[in-house]
Parts: structure tokens; C-alpha cells; sequence
């Protein structure tokens, strides 16, 4: 009867035994299938964030450059060299060799055509001719005779500063903002001399 007992007492210790090795093996299991979802969530939530994040600068950047362009009567190329110091300032500390920008002043010629009244980008050249076709205007009714419009068109690629696990090809942020001079019809674009100024 003792034996039996005892018996019965060692095997409910071998089951409980075995029952807990295939848990610790079905949990081992588990975690091994989970793993790399939740790898991929982590580096995909961390990365995205600062993507998101670095989208969000290039517009306020882009905004903010328009917006301050459109408040000035003239400018000279020191004057907006000056600006896109500043810019600068708003996407650091983020690294700026794929950043590149133009600020486009744009009118309408005799014949309704969208032209470039003057251009200066980042490299401190004239991208745009004057006098070319400007195409990047949706609607037609933002220009009329009289007044110009400022454009601010800024690309950026973005490669991840973090784990490169996810986004491992850059994506391109692009911006293309508009706005109306504030404090005259017409922003001119002047040389130092104040006589030679865009008309």
C-alpha cells in the first residue's frame, strides 16, 4: 500500500516534471516566432519617428524661408544668403549634404505665362533663367499682371542616422511652398548696387 502510494507520489512528480519542461520549450517556442515581429516594430516605430520628425522640420523649414522672403521689398543675394543660414539652423543637428533649396520669385508675362522673375538656390547660383517657363504652379488665378509670387521648392534624402534596418534606401522629402509679397506687389531681387534691381 505504501509502495503503491509512493509509486503513484513519484510518477505525479515525473508528470509535473515533464509538464514543466514543455511549458519552459513551448514558451522558448513562443518567444523565438515573436522575436523578429517585434524587432521589425521596434526599429520600424524608432525609425519612423525620426523620419517623421525630420519631415516636419524640412516644412517648417520651407514655410519659414517663404514666409520672410515674402515680407521684404528687396533683397540682395547677401541678404538672402543670410536667410538660408538661418534656415539651416531649423534642420540641425541633422546633416545637410542631400538638403537643397531654391527661393524662386515668379510673375506673369503679356501673355499669361507663369515666368521666373529671379531665382537663387543654396549653391549661391541662378538656377532658373530669367524669363523661363515656371511650371510648378497648379493654379493659374495665384498670379495676375501686377504681383509675384514667391516660391520656396526644397528637397532633402533622408537616410536613417539610427539603425538603417528598416528605411535602408533614402526617401526624398519634398516641399513646395507659396506666398504672396506682404509689403509691395513685386520682391526685387537687387546687386549691391541699389540702382540694379529686377523690375
Amino acid at each position: 500500500m505504501k509502495y503503491s502510494a509512493l509509486k503513484r507520489g513519484v510518477g505525479f512528480m515525473r508528470c509535473l516534471k515533464n509538464f514543466w519542461h514543455d511549458r519552459v520549450a513551448m514558451a522558448a517556442t513562443e518567444f523565438a516566432l515573436i522575436l523578429p515581429v517585434m524587432t521589425i516594430l521596434f526599429f520600424g516605430m524608432l525609425e519612423g519617428s525620426d523620419a517623421l520628425t525630420i519631415k516636419r522640420r524640412i516644412s517648417h523649414a520651407a514655410n519659414t524661408l517663404s514666409d520672410l522672403a515674402a515680407q521684404s521689398t528687396e533683397l540682395s543675394p547677401t541678404e538672402i544668403d543670410d536667410l538660408f543660414t538661418g534656415i539651416e539652423q531649423i534642420l540641425q543637428p541633422n546633416g545637410q549634404s542631400t538638403l537643397t533649396y531654391t527661393l524662386i520669385s515668379v510673375i506673369r508675362d503679356p501673355n499669361g505665362n507663369a515666368i521666373v522673375h529671379w531665382s537663387r538656390n543654396n549653391a549661391g547660383i541662378e538656377p532658373l533663367q530669367r524669363g523661363v517657363t515656371y511650371t510648378n504652379i497648379d493654379d493659374d488665378t495665384l498670379l495676375n499682371d501686377q504681383t509675384s509670387l514667391i516660391v520656396v521648392e526644397m528637397n532633402y534624402q533622408y537616410k536613417s542616422s539610427l539603425t538603417h534596418q528598416i528605411f535602408k534606401a533614402p526617401l526624398t522629402f519634398s516641399e513646395n511652398v507659396k506666398r504672396w509679397p506682404r509689403q509691395t506687389t513685386r520682391v526685387q531681387l537687387c546687386d549691391p548696387a541699389p540702382t540694379n534691381c529686377t523690375t
